[in-house]
């Protein structure tokens, strides 16, 4: 029988973990992990804060927390993010806070940042919870173009600074844990499903 110092070494739920999924723009990184976080029980969203003008169907509070440059700054000064970039002239930061208040109801978090964030946060070298490193993708540009286009929301020449941003993001690939290809919905579902549930699983000894 295993004694109960090994069995406390098994990660489960609320054990702390942060899901961090990065990729290129069009990749379907929302549309993924919202999926996987109504079939897996305790997973909650860190909602970042964001300088961009919110999207059309976009709402505050679920997707980003829209604020002011100037309000970005206090948060900053605050110390209150625990990573923060801009991306293509905007913005972006998840708050420290927020992922502990997470944590505090005995839940995994799971993070939707960029390369750049997902660098600052394994740097950050911090010992309040451990991080799980997800690349999510399609398998080609013309895919992510192709979504892009569909979403509607850039016009020729934003889509295309995303495509060359895409390009510089994939250069990161090394550094992850796991990559997800998200041609089909379901498999990429499935994928990140199994990889938390790995996770959750895994045994660490101090």
């Amino acid at each position: 029988m295993l004694n109960r110092s090994i069995l406390t070494q098994r990660r489960g739920i609320g054990s702390r973990i942060a899901f961090v999924v990065c990729g290129p723009s069009g990749a379907g990184k929302n549309s993924v992990i919202e999926r996987v976080m109504q079939i897996l029980p305790g997973l909650a969203f860190s909602v970042s804060y964001t300088t961009r003008t919110r999207r059309v169907g976009e709402i505050a509070g679920r997707d980003y927390h829209y604020i002011s440059c100037q309000e970005f700054d206090h948060l900053v000064a605050q110390k209150e993010l625990i990573e923060h970039v801009t991306y293509l002239g905007d913005r972006y930061g998840t708050s420290f806070p927020q992922v502990m208040e997470v944590f505090g109801q005995g839940k995994d978090v799971i993070l939707n940042i960029d390369v750049n964030g997902a660098r600052l946060l394994r740097n950050r070298e911090s010992t309040d919870f451990s991080s799980v490193y997800v690349f999510l993708t399609t398998s080609s540009l013309d895919i992510l173009k192709e979504r892009l286009q569909e979403r509607g929301t850039e016009n020729e020449t934003q889509i295309n600074a995303r495509l060359e941003l895409s390009i510089q993001e994939m250069k990161a690939l090394p550094s992850f844990d796991y990559l997800v290809l998200n041609d089909t919905f379901n498999i990429a579902v499935d994928e990140l499903r199994s990889i938390i549930i790995a996770e959750r699983a895994r045994i660490r000894i101090a």
